[in-house]
Order: structure tokens, then C-alpha cells, then sequence
């Protein structure tokens, strides 16, 4: 019992004691705040989260500090935290309240509208929430979409047929027979110059009106070369329209490997199409693909002591870039780095700072010495990135040796590239060789892009578009004989259905209605605007102190 009476009592000094750090940097992040500045604010929020992953003030007062320094993804995410953390539907009601004005801050009113009507479903006395609601509502502005009836060799539809300014709207393609989607082409409705982006397939919409249209283009068969010698080649679609994009694959026999894509005009070996590494775009012809395979160089790796040494490729073609990847025991860094010809012990292949060699046009073995580390230099993960964050596995590494990334997209995002820099001093970088980079003699910031993805690859969706067309062609005369049958029911039902509309309600009067309707709505949007003038919008955070 006395046991036990003393571990109660040391359990509660232990969680008093951790109460009591908690509120000292929670007070100390509030004074920094008040005092303007909010990044070493941000520091004592973070420190008092690590203290306590679930309290939902250090959480909420963590974005506070992070929309002070506009940056509002990562302040988004910390107000959605709080969501996770407390019942309180007023403290939720703020933070949803703060998330509409990361949005507000960013000019995107659509979606910081619909946010704020959630802050106010929370609590509907948020008078903050509701005022912002009124200033987004007053500069949102309803437009017409409108769809190319007449496309040639396809049609288009929207998701949409009115749609406000900054509102997202997704589109579908449907072709002719025998014709693919080549690309969508949205336009101002009454001056065809002025164009909105699109991509993917969705686009976001302007203040103005807008004409939908696409391109469609007839397809053109892919053909693979079954004469192919030591190996076979592959494309990933079998046929395509002028200008998309087609990859190709190969599969080398053993000791092989692919020397040269050849891809020319079916029938005519002589008119090629120029390939970039594996990928070339369709001409307006059919196409042959075929490959030229040559016997592969073997690159070998020396024994090592006080570390470890591999290669980016076993085997290789002449003038191929091999990169070295060198990881060192704890206490040691690289000493010597070279590459020999296994043929001519005298011929060897100069290797770069960022340890890569050209390929011989030999055999070659990889040579290195470890030595006792002398220094070791910070490697540094960017915070500020949007879309995503960098992983690393090492806080600092020594001069030559390889660094692994890694990347982490947020959702809806994708990754495109690492970018490494010295660290202080941006504009002296360091080349990443894809999921990893060689350590210089400095210390190093390493960052990355991430693209956001608005929605689906227009590549991807013709593939599945084809793929569908293939499936309803073998449907399509059954489904002809029972269309056919059924028209006559459709025709006799139709009739009835205009009749008895026809009694009920005139076409004049349902347009009359409609027109009612909308002068009806935009009388409402010019009283918001008069006696509820928005000139600015309230963004106070509503800190909780």
C-alpha cells in the first residue's frame, strides 16, 4: 500500500511538473506574439506541443503565429488540428473561421465562403463568420458555362451550367468512333481570345461567362516491330492522336541492354520520329516502334573497409552517367573515389564532386579508401514547402558522402523535384541524382517542388476513354435493337407527357417563372451589396488566450 501510495505521488509531481512547462511556453509564445514577433513565437508553440500533442490552445495559437507569417497552408492544417482535439463547437467555430481566412487571404472567396458557412454551423453567433460571409458573397459573381453543341467528331459536357468566380469545374469528353480527345479549350464567351486555363480536366472559373469547346483528333495505330533482336519493346497505348504523348518499354534479353528507340512512319522506315529518352509524341501518321539492344558493360564494386560503396547500375552502355552511392562507418568519411577499366588497369573514368562517372567502353570496378572523419556538415529540411515536405534520414553528413531523400506530397499534391542549396545562401546549389544527392563541404537546405494535381491527367483519362469506347462497340449493335424498340413506347409516352404538360403549364409561363426566379435572386445580391457594404473583411484571429 505505502508502494503504492508513493508512485501516485510521484506520477502527479511528474504530471504537475508537465502541466506547468506547458503554460510556461504557452505565456512565453503569447508574449512573443503580442510583441509582433511570431516566429520565435511559433517555436514556443511547437516546443509546447511536443510537452502535449493534444492541447488544443498550443495548436490553435501555433496557427495563429503561422498566418501572422502568411504562411497559410501549414496554418491551415494546425486550425484543422484543432478540429480533432476539443468538442468545444465555439472553439471549433474559430478555428474553421480562421482556415475561411487563410482562404480570404489568398483571394479565394468561393472557397473561404463555403468555410465560413461552416464556422457558422458550429456556432451560429459567430458574428466574425458571418461578416465574412457577406464580404465573400459580395464579391463572388455567377457566370454562365456553355458547351459547343456542334464540336466536330465529339462532344463535350461541364459539371456545371452556372458556376461562381474561383469555383472548380470538372469536364468530359465523348468521341467519335475512330477519334480521340486532344485537348479541352475553354474561352471568354464573347471574345475568343481571351482563354482560361485548364487542368486536366477541370478549370476554375472566371468572373465572366464562359465557352467550353475541345479538340478531337482522328487516331493513329502504334505498331511494335516484332523483329525485333535481344530483346522486346512495348508502348503504353496502342494507338493515340497527333500530339500526345507515348511511352515506350523495353525488355532487354539477359546481358543486354537498350541501346536506341526507333520509332518510324508505318510503311516508310525512312521518315522517323524523334524520341526523347523513352517518350515521343504522335504525328499525324500510323507508327512502327522498334529498338536496337547491344551487349551490357559490367560495372563492379571493390571490397571496403570502414564503409560501404554501391553503384546506381550494374550494368551500363558507354557513356552512360553512373552514379556512386557512399556510405561511410560512423568516425569515417571518403578518402579516394576511382573508376578503372577492367581491361586496361591504366585508363580510368574521372569522377565528379558529385561522385558520377562516364562509362568506359569497358568492364570497370569501382575503387574507394575510408578515412577517420575530420568534419560533418547540417543537412537541413525546408519547412516553408508547399504541397508537401521533404524526409531525411541523417541531421549531417560528411563531405562525399550520399544523402537519401525522401518526400512526403499532402493530399491532391504530387511531387516534381528535390532543390538543394547552401544553406544561408540560396543561390549556391547542389544537383539531387533523383532520391539522393552527394554531400558538399558546406551545410545544406534541401527543399522540394510539389505540383498540385487538378485533377485527372487528360493522358490517363483517353486511356480509360479508349478503353471504354472498345467495350461499348461490342455493345452497341444489341444496344441498337433495343433502342430501337423501345422508341416507339418513348414517342407514344412523349406525346402524353406534352399534353398533360401543356394543360398544366404554358412554355411562356415556365419562362416567365424562371425569369421571375433570377431577377428575384439578383434583387437580393444588389440589397447585400447596398445596405451590407463589405469594404473590408474582419480577420481578427480570435486568439484563445
Amino acid at each position: 500500500m505505502y508502494k503504492r501510495l508513493v508512485l501516485m505521488l510521484l506520477l502527479a509531481s511528474v504530471f504537475g511538473l508537465q502541466a506547468q512547462t506547458l503554460e510556461k511556453q504557452l505565456r512565453k509564445g503569447n508574449r512573443l506574439y503580442r510583441k509582433g514577433d511570431y516566429a520565435e513565437a511559433e517555436v514556443n508553440y511547437r516546443k509546447a506541443l511536443e510537452i502535449k500533442p493534444v492541447s488544443a490552445e498550443a495548436q490553435f495559437n501555433l496557427g495563429d503565429a503561422l498566418y501572422k507569417q502568411e504562411n497559410y497552408k501549414d496554418a491551415m492544417e494546425a486550425f484543422q488540428k484543432v478540429m480533432e482535439l476539443t468538442p468545444d463547437s465555439k472553439l471549433k467555430s474559430k478555428a474553421v473561421f480562421n482556415m475561411g481566412n487563410c482562404l480570404l487571404e489568398q483571394g479565394k472567396y468561393y472557397d473561404a465562403f463555403n468555410v465560413y458557412k461552416v464556422a457558422l454551423k458550429f456556432d451560429h453567433e459567430n458574428e466574425d463568420a458571418l461578416y465574412n460571409l457577406e464580404y465573400c458573397r459580395a464579391h463572388l459573381v455567377k457566370s454562365r458555362i456553355i458547351v459547343n453543341p456542334s464540336i466536330p467528331h465529339g462532344s463535350v459536357e461541364a459539371s456545371e451550367k452556372v458556376a461562381f468566380n474561383g469555383q472548380m469545374v470538372t469536364l468530359s469528353a465523348e468521341a467519335d468512333e475512330g477519334y480521340g480527345l486532344a485537348q479541352y479549350v475553354v474561352v471568354k464567351a464573347d471574345d475568343t481570345q481571351v482563354t482560361v486555363n485548364v487542368s486536366g480536366n477541370r478549370f476554375e472559373m472566371p468572373k465572366f461567362d464562359v465557352l467550353v469547346s475541345a479538340e478531337f483528333k482522328q487516331y493513329h495505330k502504334i505498331t511494335i516491330d516484332q523483329n525485333t533482336k535481344h530483346g522486346k519493346v512495348s508502348a503504353d497505348r496502342q494507338k493515340a492522336v497527333e500530339g500526345q504523348q507515348v511511352v515506350l518499354h523495353a525488355q532487354p534479353d539477359p546481358k543486354y541492354m537498350v541501346d536506341q528507340y526507333i520509332v518510324t512512319k508505318t510503311g516508310s522506315p525512312t521518315d522517323t520520329v524523334p524520341v526523347n529518352d523513352t517518350v515521343f509524341q504522335m504525328p499525324d501518321f500510323d507508327v512502327t516502334v522498334s529498338a536496337l539492344f547491344r551487349t551490357a558493360l559490367k560495372v563492379s564494386v571493390d571490397s571496403t573497409e570502414h564503409g560501404q560503396v554501391m553503384v546506381t547500375d550494374s550494368l551500363a552502355l558507354p557513356g552512360q552517367n553512373i552514379g556512386i552511392i557512399v556510405k561511410p562507418d560512423q568516425g569515417y568519411q571518403l578518402g579516394e573515389l576511382s573508376v578503372v577499366s577492367d581491361s586496361d588497369p591504366t585508363t580510368t573514368a574521372p569522377v565528379t564532386d558529385m561522385n558520377v562517372f562516364q562509362m568506359l567502353d569497358s568492364d570497370v570496378t569501382v575503387k574507394a579508401t575510408f578515412v577517420e572523419a575530420q568534419d560533418y556538415y547540417k543537412v537541413v529540411p525546408d519547412t516553408t514547402i508547399e504541397g508537401g515536405r521533404v524526409l531525411l534520414d541523417v541531421e549531417q553528413a560528411t563531405r562525399g558522402e550520399t544523402v537519401s531523400l525522401r518526400n512526403e506530397p499532402d493530399p491532391e499534391y504530387k511531387f516534381k523535384e528535390y532543390k538543394i542549396c547552401q544553406l544561408g545562401d540560396t543561390s549556391v546549389h547542389v544537383q539531387p541524382l533523383g532520391n539522393f544527392f552527394t554531400m558538399p563541404g558546406m551545410d545544406v537546405m534541401v527543399s522540394a517542388v510539389f505540383e498540385k494535381q487538378e485533377g485527372e491527367n487528360q493522358d490517363q483519362q483517353q486511356q480509360q476513354q479508349d478503353q471504354q469506347q472498345d467495350q461499348q462497340q461490342d455493345q452497341q449493335q444489341d444496344q441498337q435493337d433495343q433502342q430501337q424498340n423501345q422508341q416507339d413506347q418513348q414517342q407514344n409516352q412523349q406525346q402524353q407527357q406534352q399534353k398533360q404538360s401543356s394543360q398544366d403549364i404554358s412554355k411562356e409561363d415556365a419562362q416567365r417563372m424562371l425569369d421571375a426566379l433570377e431577377n428575384q435572386e439578383k434583387q437580393t445580391m444588389e440589397k447585400v451589396n447596398e445596405q451590407k457594404i463589405r469594404t473590408q473583411p474582419k480577420r481578427k484571429t480570435d486568439k484563445d488566450w
